[in-house]
């Protein structure tokens, strides 16, 4: 047993309790080559362990460029051998398959679904951003949600699909069987392009009442084909969602692009979060027209705000301040704002720690690393990959 746990331990990328090595967290970072030694104790590890995973969170790091080859084969690496028959939540963040060759897609495909085919019938399925090519990616997520399909609780496929050309996946009649189909579903966090009006209404009709949490994201490309009234159609059947929307991408035009893409979901929406213009890929440009943004939002979402995350390149603008304040003074239950961004003032940031303090049943003070309710930045003291908003 001593020499087990001496095994275990040296595999340092691995946390487990004490004495039963069931949940198993691992990072893995695609900058890192694996030594010879590393490889036989994750071989060891994944093999002599592996039976008695009942939770595995599998963590990537790219690169900045995130265009690499490295994760996918790492990642492949690791599910040798590896055979988890009581699994019961599955997390993989970050995987990015898109960037490696299509052998090393099949070879990772094929052995999560004979795995999940097999073995076990889990509550948890995440894996957001792994970009999977359309087919592959339909046989693995076809493989969960069929064996799962009377224990699945919480499912994450946020930007799970990668259509050729990065063109985004959207929503078919597979999509309506599979969602549908789950018994169990409380939580889903999906990108909005997979959903249809027939979608969102089923799905209404399926979970009435019972799903809680509802995560939809956007990037790139805004168009919401979903009209307004499906979506009245899934709150009024689970008025106690939750609902969160982020949108991440590259916009010429926000003032006229958002509210435009914001306009068919003015249900309550509890969590937003926006990141306009960080394309790892390029230098962020300058963008204009924020304040109309905020002053959207603002009016939209008051009664139901309570976390708002914005991340952007703004010209530095007085007009911008004062709307953010506005924002956060106006929507009475927001109690969470992470901003990055230029101000004109320097005393924003103040301002709005005190409005959020007020809120607080602990009195927080405006400075200082206790106070997590409230993050402001100034766009010109810190660069873009050192602030994680999100």
């Amino acid at each position: 047993m001593n020499r087990n746990m001496g095994r275990k331990r040296r595999f340092s990328q691995i946390t487990t309790e004490e004495r039963k090595v069931t949940d198993v967290q691992t990072r893995q970072e695609a900058s890192l080559r694996y030594t010879k030694k590393e490889k036989v104790d994750m071989f060891y590890c994944v093999q002599t362990f592996g039976p008695h995973f009942r939770t595995l969170t599998v963590k990537c790091q790219h690169p900045e460029s995130h265009l690499c080859s490295k994760m996918a084969d790492k990642f492949n690496l690791f599910l040798s051998g590896l055979r988890v028959p009581v699994l019961t939540s599955f997390k993989v963040s970050d995987l990015q398959v898109d960037s490696t060759s299509r052998m090393v897609i099949k070879k990772i495909n094929k052995t999560l679904t004979e795995m999940f085919a097999m073995d076990c019938h889990l509550k948890v399925f995440e894996m957001p951003a792994a970009h999977w090519p359309n087919r592959f990616g339909r046989e693995l997520l076809n493989t969960v949600l069929q064996k799962s399909r009377n224990t699945l609780e919480i499912l994450n496929i946020k930007d799970f699909f990668i259509g050729k050309n990065g063109s985004v996946v959207k929503g078919s009649n597979w999509f309506l069987t599979v969602l549908t189909s789950l018994a169990n579903l409380t939580r889903l966090s999906i990108t909005i392009y997979y959903l249809t009006d027939e979608l969102v209404l089923s799905l209404a009709r399926a979970r009435r009442g019972q799903l809680t949490h509802l995560s939809l994201l956007t990037n790139f490309i805004f168009t919401n084909t979903v009209q307004r009234d499906s979506w009245d159609y899934l709150w009024n059947a689970c008025p106690n969602v939750a609902i969160e929307l982020t949108i991440d991408g590259d916009i010429d035009e926000p003032q006229e692009d958002l509210p435009y893409f914001l306009e068919p979901l003015e249900i309550p929406i509890k969590n937003i979060k926006m990141i306009v213009n960080r394309n790892f890929h390029s230098s962020p440009s300058s963008v204009f027209g924020m304040k109309v943004v905020l002053d959207y939002v603002r009016n939209h979402y008051r009664p139901s705000l309570k976390s708002f995350t914005l991340d952007v390149n703004n010209e530095k603008e007085e007009n911008f301040d004062q709307s953010l304040i506005n924002l956060v003074r106006e929507c009475p239950l927001l109690v969470n704002v992470k901003i990055l961004a230029s101000f004109h003032s320097g005393d924003t940031a103040k301002t709005i720690h005190n409005v959020v303090a007020e809120r607080l049943p602990t009195p927080l003070t405006s400075t200082g690393p206790e106070n997590k309710n409230v993050q402001i930045e100034d766009n010109a003291s810190r660069p873009k990959h050192d602030l994680e908003l999100y």
